[in-house]
């Protein structure tokens, strides 16, 4: 009896089309499977899942991006205005940028005189040394009083000059925004003492007036390192002027 309802239930499936068996009605409202499946528990969790998991996909890809642009700005940003080891000097509070104005200058030299539109003379011939800082670390600022020594080596032409925190010249009423090695005035010991104040002081004073943030330029043009003429190797520490501060209101 088994054997003879079994061979009926064959008979009557092969007489139905592939296409009308997968997709028959399985229930007595005349729907399909698929849409019965459509309309359970089940299936609104799995759509919820799949869109979760886009909105997650989505979010990591819009933070790794984020990441990306955000540190390489800021590195190149750095590299731009600090420099790095590979492109700059530093002794002490000062900095020289070592490709300067040279027809091989890397891209993150020529960006940062680009960005501060400065003109400097080539590094082949001179050395521009920069200082935001004194001898101790402390930011350069117009509230207090610094003295510069500066001892250049013989043979040499040398300027200081003070600018703010932009780069721009200090206005002031007596007209002074740099000395050189031609109109400072030299001590017995062979040093130029430079003041920055924005009281007025005799000498070889740099009015600082209230510019807030300062920076100070250094120029040496050494004429025998320039001929080819002179030792390669120099003590930094004692070319460069050294900035002590004085006083602070």
């Amino acid at each position: 009896m088994i054997r003879a309802i079994i061979d009926g239930t064959r008979a009557a499936t092969a007489r139905i089309a592939l296409p009308q068996r997968v997709f028959a009605s399985s229930s007595t409202n005349g729907r399909s499977w698929l849409t019965t499946l459509r309309g359970t528990r089940f299936w609104r969790h799995q759509v919820k899942k799949r869109i979760a998991a886009l909105m997650r996909l989505a979010t990591d890809w819009a933070l790794f991006i984020l990441v990306v642009l955000t540190g390489g700005f800021s590195s190149a940003y750095m590299m731009m205005d600090h420099g790095s080891t590979l492109t700059t000097l530093t002794s002490g509070p000062w900095s020289m940028w070592t490709a300067t104005a040279r027809p091989d200058a890397d891209p993150y030299t020529r960006a940062h005189h680009a960005r501060i539109g400065a003109l400097p003379l080539p590094a082949d011939i001179a050395e521009t040394w920069i200082a935001r800082a004194d001898g101790a670390g402390d930011a350069l600022h117009s509230s207090c009083d610094y003295e510069i020594s500066v001892t250049a080596p013989a043979a040499s032409w040398w300027s200081l000059a003070v600018f703010d925190a932009d780069g721009r010249l200090i206005q002031n009423a007596a007209a002074r925004y740099a000395f050189t090695s031609d109109t400072a005035a030299i001590s017995p010991d062979g040093r130029a003492i430079a003041l920055l104040s924005r009281s007025a002081g005799g000498g070889n004073w740099l009015p600082t007036s209230g510019a807030g943030n300062l920076s100070v330029v250094f120029t040496l043009i050494d004429m025998s390192v320039a001929l080819g003429t002179g030792a390669e190797t120099v003590d930094l520490a004692t070319r460069v002027p050294q900035i002590t501060a004085k006083s602070c209101r």
